[in-house]
C-alpha cells in the first residue's frame, strides 16, 4: 500500500497553476502535528511500503520535517517528498540523508531565473540548484546511495525549448534521475501547454481536453490515498480541497475509514460512472488513449 501524509499546506511561491500558490485553496492552512502525523503510521503498519511526504504545500517549510523523515525510516518505509529547494541548508540536508529519505523531488521548471520565474513565481534559481548541490555533498558526506535525487521539469510553451540545456544542467549537478514531465492546466491558471504534442497531456492548444478518454475505473483507489495536515482522509492527491473525504484520520484509524461507507460508495461511483466526479476530469488514470 502506498500513502501521501501532508506535512503542511503552507507553500512560499505563488505558481498560478496551483490551487495553493494561486490562494484558492478552500480548505484552512497549516502543520500536522507530529503525534497525529505517529497516529496514522501507526495505523498504517504494517501494510504501508511506499510514504509519500508532501500533497499541497512545502513539505520543508514544517519545522519537523526532518523528524518525519526519520520517524517513517523506523517503520522501515520507503520515504519519498517533493519539493521546490528553498528550506534545504547543508545541515537539512544532512539530517535527510541520515534520516533515511529514499527519494526527493526537485522541481525545476526553468534552466534561468527568468525561465524558471515565469511558473515558480517568487523562487529564486540559485538557492534550488544549491540545494540540489547541498543533498549531493550530504550523500558524498555520507556515503550514501539515498535519496535518490530526482530533478523534474514541467513543460510550458515557454520552456519547451530548454529541455537540451535541461539536460545539461542536471548531469553538472549530478542528480540521479531527470523527469520531464507534462503539467496539468487548470481553468484559474495562466500557463499555455507546449506545442510539442509529446510534452503535454491535452488534445488542444488551450489546455482544455486531456488526449485521453475518460474510462470507469482507477487503479488508484485500491492502491493508496491521502490525508490532508488536518486529517481529511482523500482519495487521491487531485482532490486538493478534500471535497470527497471518507472522514478524519484524527478521530478514526485508517483502516475504519478506508473500508467505510464513504470510501466503499466514491469506488463504486467511479465504476459507475467517473466523468460526473470532479476531480477525475483533469486527471489522466484510469483513461484510455484515442
Amino acid at each position: 500500500m502506498a500513502f501521501a501524509i501532508e506535512p503542511t499546506s503552507v507553500c512560499n511561491l505563488k505558481c498560478p497553476e496551483c490551487p495553493t500558490g494561486a490562494n484558492l485553496l478552500k480548505r484552512p492552512r497549516g502543520m500536522m502535528e507530529m503525534s497525529h502525523y505517529k497516529k496514522i503510521l501507526n495505523d498504517l503498519s504494517p501494510e504501508l511500503f511506499y510514504l509519500n511526504l508532501y500533497v499541497q504545500g512545502e513539505p520543508l517549510m514544517h519545522p519537523e520535517f526532518g523528524k518525519m523523515v526519520k520517524e517513517a525510516g523506523k517503520h522501515g518505509l520507503y520515504t519519498s517528498t517533493s519539493t521546490n529547494g528553498h528550506y534545504i541548508t547543508p545541515a537539512i540536508a544532512d539530517e535527510l540523508v541520515a534520516g533515511g529519505l529514499s527519494r526527493i523531488i526537485f522541481s525545476v521548471d526553468g534552466t534561468s531565473q527568468e525561465s524558471y520565474g515565469l511558473y515558480r513565481v517568487g523562487g529564486n534559481f540559485t538557492k534550488v540548484r544549491q540545494s540540489i548541490i547541498d543533498v549531493v555533498r550530504a550523500k558524498a558526506r555520507a556515503r550514501s546511495a539515498f535519496p535518490i535525487i530526482v530533478m523534474q521539469f514541467l513543460v510550458f510553451h515557454h520552456n519547451e525549448r530548454e529541455i537540451p540545456q535541461l539536460k545539461k544542467l542536471a548531469r553538472r549537478l549530478k542528480v540521479d534521475k531527470l523527469e520531464i514531465k507534462t503539467a496539468q492546466l487548470n481553468d484559474f491558471g495562466t500557463m499555455r501547454p507546449p506545442l510539442n504534442a509529446r510534452f503535454s497531456r491535452y488534445a488542444d492548444s488551450l489546455g482544455k481536453s486531456l488526449k485521453t478518454e475518460s474510462n470507469n475505473r482507477c487503479w488508484r483507489q485500491w492502491h493508496s490515498a491521502t490525508a490532508t495536515w488536518d486529517g481529511r482522509f482523500a482519495p487521491c492527491c487531485y482532490d486538493k480541497d478534500a471535497e470527497y473525504e471518507f472522514g478524519n484520520t484524527q478521530a478514526h484509524s485508517v483502516e475504519e475509514l478506508w473500508y467505510g461507507e464513504k470510501s466503499h460508495s466514491f469506488k463504486e461511483s467511479v465504476f459507475k460512472n467517473r466523468r460526473n466526479i470532479s476531480i477525475c476530469n483533469n486527471c489522466p488514470e484510469g483513461r484510455r488513449l484515442f
